[in-house]
């Protein structure tokens, strides 16, 4: 397996965990808007650091959240419970950023993070094999 995949994937994943960071400081700012938009980012990088390994790159979000319910959660890879998160990270990113009128709660993006550290885990889990 070429080096430059191998250190790619490292450099997502630790984009991911430093995403991953920065939300208890929002969540404790009283932003939960940005809260969740973070916790959705950090889960998108772990994708991304698992599907460069099949040489998969898409320009539009929902190009790697198919390819990843395809390739890992249809395959039994990753449990049901896992595209369940994806779908509700994804949903709340999309209200945060672009509905004025959406209202998250700290709750809400507390349970989104927990969520999210979940599915980052995994997907290390995962990637410790590689």
């Amino acid at each position: 397996m070429p080096d430059r995949i191998k250190e790619t994937s490292k450099l997502q994943l630790e984009r991911s965990e430093l995403l991953l960071k920065s939300v208890p400081v929002l969540i404790e700012a009283d932003d939960a808007f940005s809260a969740v938009n973070r916790s959705y980012y950090a889960v998108f990088h772990a994708i991304k650091a698992i599907e460069i390994f099949d040489n998969f790159d898409s320009k539009k979000h929902s190009g790697l959240i198919s390819n990843f319910r395809q390739k890992y959660i249809k395959t039994g890879i990753f449990d049901i419970e896992y595209s369940e998160i994806l779908k509700s990270l994804a949903q709340y990113r999309q209200d945060s950023d672009y509905d004025i009128f959406a209202d998250i709660s700290l709750d809400e993006a507390k349970e989104q993070y927990e969520n999210a550290k979940k599915f980052v885990d995994a997907v290390k889990a995962f990637l410790s094999s590689k």
